[in-house]
């Protein structure tokens, strides 16, 4: 699996309409990330957390997977988001025994502050993306920074708050959509992505573009963990020379964003109906 992106600069990254001529210097003499990376996976493990009242998207992933590639992918059903972590942390511990790497897949309710599911009695319960973070972290150091995480919930994409707490990455990219979806949707969508998947050489940029082609309604949006640490890095040397009286004032965003995550709706989550996630 290739990782690639469009080659960074500092437009983006730090406001530079201030910036001094040797302010900009200093940051271009930077060393960039690489514009490509080689990710390697050796299977999919399907992680649902959705009513038993809701079709189980998740599963049908899991059947039209296992009908294509026999033994690929792996599926289990959580009922509380406790399970959820527990299922993470079980792969952590198997990856680290077996060596496998898996794509992590989840699949539940979705928006701005977590993931959303069943709570065991009758209710729901929030899973932050703070509360996943830890358990990313772990998977993603046995797997060697080779963990791929599809987020399948409406807004899957504002996982990347996951991203912006230490000491290590939580994964190596994140996909997911960037609105809210239907289950079909988002279906025809995961399945394209793993169908492109199988390719000889696959490329997950590429592949994102043509699920988001498939889904129809929604973008899959794909973000390497690279990236936002490069850019967390311009922004707390552009905080360090505003911190200074001395040094000239940048125009500086919040160190601690590895993103521009300020312009997501932080608001507590909204009851999701069965028909988006």
């Amino acid at each position: 699996m290739l990782l690639s992106h469009d080659e960074v600069g500092l437009e983006g990254s730090v406001k530079t309409n201030d910036l001094t001529t040797d302010e900009r210097a200093l940051i271009q003499e930077l060393p960039k990330p690489p514009v490509t990376a080689k990710i390697r996976a050796t299977n999919v493990l399907i992680v649902e957390w959705l009513p038993s009242n809701e079709q189980h998207t998740g599963r049908l992933l899991y059947e039209w997977m296992n009908d294509r590639r026999p033994g690929w992918s792996v599926y289990f059903m959580c009922r509380t988001k406790n399970e959820v972590i527990i299922t993470i942390e079980r792969a952590a511990i198997r990856a680290q025994q077996t060596g496998i790497i898996p794509v992590l897949h989840l699949e539940a309710h979705g928006g701005d502050l977590g993931l959303e599911g069943p709570d065991g009695a009758g209710g729901v319960e929030l899973l932050s993306w703070d509360e996943l973070t830890d358990p990313l972290q772990r998977l993603n150091l046995v797997t060697r920074c080779n963990l791929i995480v599809v987020v399948a919930a409406c807004t899957g994409f504002a996982g990347i708050l996951a991203f912006r707490r230490g000491p290590r990455a939580p994964a190596i990219a994140l996909v997911g959509p960037d609105a809210i979806v239907l289950p079909s949707s988002l279906l025809s969508g995961t399945k394209e992505l793993y169908r492109r998947w199988m390719d000889e050489n696959p490329n997950l940029r590429e592949i994102a573009i043509n699920a988001s082609q498939q889904a129809g309604t929604i973008t899959f949006e794909v973000e390497p963990f690279v990236l936002l640490a490069y850019e967390a890095t311009l922004r707390s040397i552009n905080s360090s020379v505003c911190a200074d009286p001395a040094a000239r004032p940048m125009q500086c965003r919040p160190a601690y964003m590895p993103w521009p995550v300020a312009q997501l709706n932080h608001n507590a989550l909204t009851p999701r109906s069965a028909t988006c996630r």
